[in-house]
Protein backbone atom coordinates (compact mmCIF):
# COMPACT_ATOMS: atom_id res chain seq x y z
CA UNK A 1 0.00 0.00 0.00
CA UNK A 2 2.75 2.62 0.72
CA UNK A 3 4.31 1.89 -2.61
CA UNK A 4 0.80 2.41 -4.49
CA UNK A 5 0.66 6.08 -2.48
CA UNK A 6 3.28 7.39 -3.07
CA UNK A 7 3.59 6.12 -6.94
CA UNK A 8 0.78 8.28 -6.90
CA UNK A 9 1.85 10.85 -4.93
CA UNK A 10 4.70 11.09 -7.18
CA UNK A 11 3.22 11.30 -10.14
CA UNK A 12 0.90 13.69 -9.06
CA UNK A 13 3.60 15.90 -8.11
CA UNK A 14 5.15 15.26 -11.71
CA UNK A 15 1.58 16.61 -13.46
CA UNK A 16 1.64 19.83 -10.70
CA UNK A 17 4.94 20.59 -11.92
CA UNK A 18 3.91 20.53 -15.27
CA UNK A 19 1.14 22.91 -14.97
CA UNK A 20 3.37 25.30 -13.25
CA UNK A 21 5.86 25.51 -15.71
CA UNK A 22 3.29 25.57 -18.42
CA UNK A 23 0.78 28.19 -17.17
CA UNK A 24 2.54 29.83 -13.84
CA UNK A 25 0.02 31.97 -12.83
CA UNK A 26 -3.16 30.38 -13.69
CA UNK A 27 -2.03 26.47 -13.00
CA UNK A 28 -5.45 25.90 -10.52
CA UNK A 29 -7.74 27.52 -13.10
CA UNK A 30 -6.01 25.06 -15.76
CA UNK A 31 -7.44 21.99 -13.60
CA UNK A 32 -10.55 22.68 -14.92
CA UNK A 33 -10.02 22.88 -18.86
CA UNK A 34 -11.95 21.43 -21.65
CA UNK A 35 -14.90 18.85 -19.88
CA UNK A 36 -13.86 20.51 -16.53
CA UNK A 37 -16.03 23.44 -17.52
CA UNK A 38 -19.10 21.38 -18.99
CA UNK A 39 -18.50 20.41 -15.23
CA UNK A 40 -18.59 23.83 -13.92
CA UNK A 41 -21.42 24.94 -15.63
CA UNK A 42 -23.40 22.27 -13.99
CA UNK A 43 -22.11 23.16 -10.77
CA UNK A 44 -23.36 26.50 -10.90
CA UNK A 45 -26.47 26.70 -13.04
CA UNK A 46 -27.31 23.19 -13.57
CA UNK A 47 -28.56 20.47 -16.70
CA UNK A 48 -29.48 22.92 -20.04
CA UNK A 49 -30.84 21.34 -23.07
CA UNK A 50 -32.36 21.99 -26.76
CA UNK A 51 -32.96 19.61 -28.90
CA UNK A 52 -31.13 22.17 -31.87
CA UNK A 53 -28.03 20.01 -32.06
CA UNK A 54 -26.10 22.35 -30.65
CA UNK A 55 -23.66 21.33 -27.35
CA UNK A 56 -25.10 20.97 -24.28
CA UNK A 57 -23.69 20.20 -20.82
CA UNK A 58 -26.55 17.04 -20.27
CA UNK A 59 -24.23 14.99 -22.48
CA UNK A 60 -21.90 14.74 -18.86
CA UNK A 61 -23.20 12.56 -16.19
CA UNK A 62 -24.33 14.07 -12.84
CA UNK A 63 -23.08 12.07 -10.30
CA UNK A 64 -19.61 13.77 -10.36
CA UNK A 65 -20.87 17.37 -10.66
CA UNK A 66 -23.75 16.68 -7.83
CA UNK A 67 -20.72 15.69 -5.31
CA UNK A 68 -18.50 18.27 -6.44
CA UNK A 69 -21.56 20.69 -6.15
CA UNK A 70 -21.53 20.15 -2.33
CA UNK A 71 -18.07 21.08 -1.75
CA UNK A 72 -18.97 24.40 -3.79
CA UNK A 73 -22.10 25.21 -1.24
CA UNK A 74 -19.02 25.16 1.70
CA UNK A 75 -17.64 27.93 -0.13
CA UNK A 76 -14.78 25.64 -2.01
CA UNK A 77 -14.72 27.27 -5.38
CA UNK A 78 -14.22 25.75 -9.13
CA UNK A 79 -12.74 24.09 -10.37
CA UNK A 80 -10.95 23.11 -6.58
CA UNK A 81 -14.14 21.21 -6.02
CA UNK A 82 -13.43 19.11 -8.60
CA UNK A 83 -10.27 18.48 -8.65
CA UNK A 84 -10.54 17.29 -4.85
CA UNK A 85 -13.54 15.37 -5.64
CA UNK A 86 -11.55 13.71 -8.53
CA UNK A 87 -8.41 12.72 -6.50
CA UNK A 88 -9.74 11.94 -3.56
CA UNK A 89 -11.37 9.18 -5.71
CA UNK A 90 -8.76 8.33 -7.65
CA UNK A 91 -6.13 7.56 -4.61
CA UNK A 92 -8.47 4.87 -2.68
CA UNK A 93 -9.28 3.86 -6.56
CA UNK A 94 -5.33 3.15 -6.88
CA UNK A 95 -4.90 1.58 -3.80
CA UNK A 96 -8.11 -0.48 -3.85
CA UNK A 97 -7.22 -1.65 -7.22
CA UNK A 98 -3.51 -2.76 -5.70
CA UNK A 99 -4.83 -4.47 -2.87
CA UNK A 100 -7.54 -6.67 -5.29
CA UNK A 101 -4.38 -7.43 -7.66
CA UNK A 102 -2.34 -8.47 -4.79
CA UNK A 103 -5.05 -11.36 -2.89
CA UNK A 104 -5.42 -12.87 -6.07
CA UNK A 105 -1.73 -12.95 -7.36
CA UNK A 106 1.07 -11.54 -5.14
CA UNK A 107 3.03 -8.28 -4.02
CA UNK A 108 4.89 -7.86 -7.78
CA UNK A 109 1.63 -7.65 -9.64
CA UNK A 110 0.06 -5.33 -7.01
CA UNK A 111 3.19 -2.48 -7.38
CA UNK A 112 3.26 -3.28 -10.83
CA UNK A 113 -0.50 -2.20 -11.13
CA UNK A 114 -0.05 0.63 -8.84
CA UNK A 115 2.64 1.96 -11.70
CA UNK A 116 0.58 0.96 -14.89
CA UNK A 117 -2.09 3.17 -13.19
CA UNK A 118 -0.14 6.48 -12.04
CA UNK A 119 2.44 6.76 -14.90
CA UNK A 120 -0.23 5.74 -18.01
CA UNK A 121 -0.42 8.73 -19.29
CA UNK A 122 -4.93 8.73 -19.77
CA UNK A 123 -4.11 8.91 -15.58
CA UNK A 124 -3.70 12.94 -15.82
CA UNK A 125 -7.74 13.02 -16.03
CA UNK A 126 -7.62 11.03 -12.66
CA UNK A 127 -5.95 14.50 -11.35
CA UNK A 128 -8.03 17.01 -13.35
CA UNK A 129 -11.51 18.35 -12.72
CA UNK A 130 -13.18 15.27 -14.52
CA UNK A 131 -15.29 12.48 -13.48
CA UNK A 132 -12.24 9.59 -13.95
CA UNK A 133 -11.55 9.01 -10.50
CA UNK A 134 -14.72 8.81 -9.03
CA UNK A 135 -15.79 6.08 -12.04
CA UNK A 136 -12.92 3.92 -11.28
CA UNK A 137 -13.67 4.12 -7.45
CA UNK A 138 -16.50 2.69 -8.17
CA UNK A 139 -15.65 0.32 -11.02
CA UNK A 140 -13.14 -1.39 -8.84
CA UNK A 141 -15.62 -1.29 -5.74
CA UNK A 142 -17.96 -3.86 -7.75
CA UNK A 143 -15.30 -5.77 -8.67
CA UNK A 144 -14.05 -5.79 -5.00
CA UNK A 145 -17.51 -6.60 -4.15
CA UNK A 146 -18.12 -9.16 -6.95
CA UNK A 147 -15.02 -11.14 -5.92
CA UNK A 148 -16.22 -11.04 -2.37
CA UNK A 149 -19.36 -12.41 -3.70
CA UNK A 150 -21.30 -9.54 -1.62
CA UNK A 151 -23.75 -8.51 -5.09
CA UNK A 152 -25.86 -5.82 -3.27
CA UNK A 153 -23.33 -3.81 -2.33
CA UNK A 154 -21.81 -4.84 -5.79
CA UNK A 155 -24.84 -3.64 -7.45
CA UNK A 156 -24.89 -0.31 -5.47
CA UNK A 157 -21.63 0.34 -6.67
CA UNK A 158 -22.14 -0.29 -10.34
CA UNK A 159 -25.40 1.33 -9.76
CA UNK A 160 -22.88 4.96 -8.85
CA UNK A 161 -20.62 3.80 -11.63
CA UNK A 162 -23.38 3.72 -14.08
CA UNK A 163 -24.28 7.13 -12.97
CA UNK A 164 -20.35 8.79 -13.50
CA UNK A 165 -19.85 7.91 -16.67
CA UNK A 166 -21.43 5.91 -19.75
CA UNK A 167 -18.80 3.48 -19.66
CA UNK A 168 -20.48 2.45 -16.13
CA UNK A 169 -23.68 1.16 -17.78
CA UNK A 170 -20.84 -1.64 -19.37
CA UNK A 171 -19.89 -2.40 -15.82
CA UNK A 172 -23.91 -2.85 -14.80
CA UNK A 173 -24.67 -5.06 -17.76
CA UNK A 174 -21.39 -7.10 -16.91
CA UNK A 175 -22.19 -7.70 -13.27
CA UNK A 176 -25.48 -9.06 -13.72
CA UNK A 177 -24.51 -11.17 -16.93
CA UNK A 178 -22.28 -12.93 -15.41
CA UNK A 179 -24.13 -13.70 -12.31
CA UNK A 180 -26.29 -14.91 -14.74
CA UNK A 181 -24.11 -17.01 -16.91
CA UNK A 182 -22.76 -18.27 -13.51
CA UNK A 183 -26.53 -19.11 -12.40
CA UNK A 184 -26.20 -17.18 -8.92
CA UNK A 185 -29.28 -17.54 -6.84
CA UNK A 186 -32.34 -15.19 -7.61
CA UNK A 187 -31.35 -13.61 -4.70
CA UNK A 188 -27.67 -12.73 -5.86
CA UNK A 189 -29.20 -11.74 -9.33
CA UNK A 190 -31.50 -9.57 -8.09
CA UNK A 191 -28.83 -7.90 -5.93
CA UNK A 192 -26.54 -7.66 -9.11
CA UNK A 193 -29.14 -6.15 -10.97
CA UNK A 194 -29.64 -3.11 -8.33
CA UNK A 195 -26.65 -1.44 -11.13
CA UNK A 196 -29.76 -1.12 -13.62
CA UNK A 197 -31.24 1.54 -10.96
CA UNK A 198 -28.31 3.68 -12.44
CA UNK A 199 -28.25 2.83 -15.73
CA UNK A 200 -31.83 4.38 -15.67
CA UNK A 201 -31.33 7.10 -13.06
CA UNK A 202 -30.46 9.59 -15.48
CA UNK A 203 -32.52 8.51 -18.47
CA UNK A 204 -35.60 8.98 -16.35
CA UNK A 205 -34.53 12.95 -15.58
CA UNK A 206 -33.81 13.62 -18.55
CA UNK A 207 -37.14 12.68 -19.95
CA UNK A 208 -38.27 14.54 -16.50
CA UNK A 209 -37.03 17.58 -17.02
CA UNK A 210 -36.57 17.71 -20.54
CA UNK A 211 -38.94 15.43 -22.27
CA UNK A 212 -36.12 13.34 -23.86
CA UNK A 213 -34.73 10.42 -22.20
CA UNK A 214 -31.65 10.59 -24.48
CA UNK A 215 -31.01 13.44 -24.25
CA UNK A 216 -27.17 12.76 -23.28
CA UNK A 217 -26.78 10.92 -26.32
CA UNK A 218 -28.37 13.80 -28.88
CA UNK A 219 -26.32 16.33 -26.89
CA UNK A 220 -23.20 14.84 -27.37
CA UNK A 221 -23.71 14.00 -30.93
CA UNK A 222 -22.66 17.84 -30.69
CA UNK A 223 -18.99 16.55 -30.24
CA UNK A 224 -19.05 13.41 -32.53
CA UNK A 225 -21.96 11.57 -34.53
CA UNK A 226 -22.45 8.80 -32.58
CA UNK A 227 -23.19 6.19 -35.63
CA UNK A 228 -21.34 2.74 -34.78
CA UNK A 229 -17.73 1.82 -36.92
CA UNK A 230 -16.04 4.37 -38.23
CA UNK A 231 -13.63 2.88 -40.51
CA UNK A 232 -12.21 6.42 -41.92
CA UNK A 233 -12.01 7.52 -38.74
CA UNK A 234 -9.77 4.71 -37.15
CA UNK A 235 -7.55 4.71 -40.38
CA UNK A 236 -6.77 8.14 -39.34
CA UNK A 237 -5.95 6.86 -36.29
CA UNK A 238 -4.10 4.82 -36.89
CA UNK A 239 -1.73 6.87 -39.58
CA UNK A 240 -1.30 9.29 -36.61
CA UNK A 241 0.09 6.60 -34.52
CA UNK A 242 2.62 5.78 -37.76
CA UNK A 243 3.55 9.51 -37.92
CA UNK A 244 4.49 9.80 -34.23
CA UNK A 245 1.52 11.39 -32.67
CA UNK A 246 2.07 9.86 -28.92
CA UNK A 247 -1.69 10.02 -27.98
CA UNK A 248 -2.51 7.78 -30.67
CA UNK A 249 -0.14 5.38 -30.28
CA UNK A 250 -1.32 5.04 -26.74
CA UNK A 251 -4.53 4.75 -27.76
CA UNK A 252 -4.15 1.82 -30.32
CA UNK A 253 -1.79 0.00 -27.98
CA UNK A 254 -4.37 -0.05 -24.91
CA UNK A 255 -6.73 -1.42 -28.32
CA UNK A 256 -4.44 -4.01 -29.17
CA UNK A 257 -4.01 -5.44 -25.43
CA UNK A 258 -7.42 -6.00 -24.63
CA UNK A 259 -8.04 -9.35 -26.23
CA UNK A 260 -4.52 -11.17 -25.19
CA UNK A 261 -4.28 -9.26 -21.99
CA UNK A 262 -8.02 -10.49 -21.31
CA UNK A 263 -7.17 -13.94 -21.74
CA UNK A 264 -3.88 -14.16 -20.10
CA UNK A 265 -5.43 -12.71 -17.14
CA UNK A 266 -8.91 -14.21 -17.13
CA UNK A 267 -8.65 -15.98 -13.88
CA UNK A 268 -8.01 -12.67 -12.21
CA UNK A 269 -10.01 -10.82 -13.62
CA UNK A 270 -12.75 -13.43 -13.42
CA UNK A 271 -16.01 -13.10 -15.62
CA UNK A 272 -16.82 -9.53 -14.42
CA UNK A 273 -14.07 -8.28 -15.11
CA UNK A 274 -13.31 -10.02 -18.72
CA UNK A 275 -16.87 -8.49 -19.36
CA UNK A 276 -16.23 -4.99 -18.43
CA UNK A 277 -13.97 -5.15 -20.82
CA UNK A 278 -15.12 -6.53 -23.60
CA UNK A 279 -18.45 -3.94 -23.18
CA UNK A 280 -16.55 -0.82 -22.41
CA UNK A 281 -13.92 -2.13 -25.73
CA UNK A 282 -16.92 -2.54 -28.00
CA UNK A 283 -18.84 1.28 -27.10
CA UNK A 284 -15.25 2.59 -28.02
CA UNK A 285 -15.29 0.90 -31.39
CA UNK A 286 -18.62 1.36 -32.09
CA UNK A 287 -19.32 4.60 -30.58
CA UNK A 288 -18.91 6.55 -34.02
CA UNK A 289 -15.20 8.90 -34.25
CA UNK A 290 -12.00 7.67 -32.25
CA UNK A 291 -11.75 10.49 -29.76
CA UNK A 292 -10.36 9.97 -26.42
CA UNK A 293 -10.36 6.26 -26.73
CA UNK A 294 -6.66 5.82 -24.41
CA UNK A 295 -8.89 7.78 -21.93
CA UNK A 296 -11.96 6.07 -21.76
CA UNK A 297 -10.45 2.35 -21.99
CA UNK A 298 -8.01 3.65 -19.02
CA UNK A 299 -10.63 4.09 -17.01
CA UNK A 300 -11.72 0.21 -17.40
CA UNK A 301 -10.09 -1.00 -14.43
CA UNK A 302 -9.44 -4.55 -15.70
CA UNK A 303 -7.57 -3.57 -18.45
CA UNK A 304 -5.03 -2.03 -16.04
CA UNK A 305 -4.62 -4.98 -13.99
CA UNK A 306 -4.23 -6.68 -16.98
CA UNK A 307 -1.48 -4.93 -18.39
CA UNK A 308 0.18 -5.14 -14.71
CA UNK A 309 -0.07 -8.66 -14.90
CA UNK A 310 1.68 -8.19 -18.49
CA UNK A 311 4.72 -5.99 -17.16
CA UNK A 312 5.15 -8.57 -14.31
CA UNK A 313 5.71 -11.51 -16.56
CA UNK A 314 7.56 -8.96 -18.91
CA UNK A 315 9.53 -6.47 -16.56
CA UNK A 316 11.79 -5.26 -19.22
CA UNK A 317 9.43 -4.10 -21.35
CA UNK A 318 7.18 -2.19 -18.29
CA UNK A 319 10.09 -0.69 -17.32
CA UNK A 320 10.53 1.13 -20.42
CA UNK A 321 6.55 1.65 -20.36
CA UNK A 322 6.64 3.45 -17.35
CA UNK A 323 10.00 5.80 -18.47
CA UNK A 324 7.70 6.56 -22.00
CA UNK A 325 4.35 6.76 -20.26
CA UNK A 326 6.08 9.38 -17.63
CA UNK A 327 7.62 11.65 -20.52
CA UNK A 328 4.21 11.59 -22.62
CA UNK A 329 2.17 12.25 -19.12
CA UNK A 330 4.36 15.32 -18.13
CA UNK A 331 4.00 16.71 -21.74
CA UNK A 332 0.34 15.46 -21.89
CA UNK A 333 -0.01 17.87 -18.47
CA UNK A 334 1.69 20.78 -19.94
CA UNK A 335 0.04 20.49 -23.13
CA UNK A 336 -3.29 20.32 -21.27
CA UNK A 337 -2.53 23.52 -19.10
CA UNK A 338 -1.73 26.00 -22.02
CA UNK A 339 -5.19 23.97 -23.19
CA UNK A 340 -3.85 22.19 -25.87
CA UNK A 341 -6.25 19.53 -26.89
CA UNK A 342 -4.82 16.07 -24.95
CA UNK A 343 -7.17 13.01 -26.38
Amino acid sequence: MKFAFFTWLATRALILVAFVLAVPHGALAAFGNWDGAWYGSIVAHGYQYAADGAKYNVAFFPLFPLISALLVRIGIGWPLAGVIVNNLAFLPAILLLASLVRAATDDRAARWVAVVACVAPPSLFGSVAYSEGLFMLFSVLALWYVRRERYVYAGIAAAFAAMTRPFGIALALAVIVAALVERRSVREILASSIGLLGVAAFPIFCWLRFGDAIAFVHSANAWRHVSGFDPAGWLALARGAIWGNLNDCVSLALIAAVVPCAIASRRLLGLTGVLFLALSTLLVLFAGEPISVGRYLYACVPLLAAVAMACRRFPVVGYLAAGAGLSILFLDAMAFAAFRWVG
